[in-house]
């Protein structure tokens, strides 16, 4: 469908010009209002996303949530492997089947609350963002697997495939630019 404001042809589902950022309606698009979105709306104004700061709080409010009951768990099951051990020994099958469990229920949490109803994790619901792909619609439980670990590599570069996020004009990671999402602002999402 092409948009009324400036003419650019966008997929029949886009809820936002891809250029212009106008909001696209039932087939019609019309120019979002000022006061609503902005002066370009969501795909051009940086404010409609998250940005590096209120993302990493939402992280650390989310490392808090998964992380302690996870070491709570750990300490209660096998307080064994909470010790640390000396450099160059190898890993105890009981601390391998830890890190294993932990890798999965980080897994299972970031992916599936960004794929759930909800689109964010408890800490991003509590900073108020949501991760939806680039028409602004919920992503899939696949992508937001290949986003969450594309995090591995947006942290074995030195960190900065995070830090890009104050840098881009969506305040992309590096692995928001792998799995196609943004981070907005709930009030951006209609």
């Amino acid at each position: 469908m092409n948009c009324r404001e400036c003419g650019q042809d966008n997929p029949d589902d886009a809820r936002y010009c891809q250029h212009c950022g106008s909001r696209m309606d039932a087939g019609e698009a019309r120019s979002v209002p000022q006061e609503e979105v902005g002066a370009s709306g969501p795909p051009e104004d940086r404010n409609a996303y998250g940005g590096f700061w209120v993302r990493a709080g939402a992280y650390l409010l989310d490392a808090v949530i998964i992380g302690v009951p996870q070491v709570l768990a750990q300490l209660v099951i096998s307080p064994e492997t909470m010790v640390p051990r000396e450099p160059g020994d190898p890993m105890p099958p009981a601390e391998l089947a830890w890190f294993l469990v932990n890798v999965v229920v980080g897994w299972l949490y970031w992916a599936g609350m960004h794929s759930s109803q909800y689109q964010a994790t408890l800490g991003k619901l509590v900073f108020g963002l949501r991760v939806v792909d680039y028409h602004g619609e919920r992503i899939s439980f696949m992508r937001a697997t290949g986003r969450h670990f594309a995090t591995i590599l947006s942290a074995m570069i030195l960190m900065i495939g995070y830090i890009m996020v104050a840098f881009t004009r969506r305040r992309q990671a590096l692995h928001d630019l792998i799995a196609q999402t943004v981070v907005v602002r709930k009030e951006w999402l209609r």
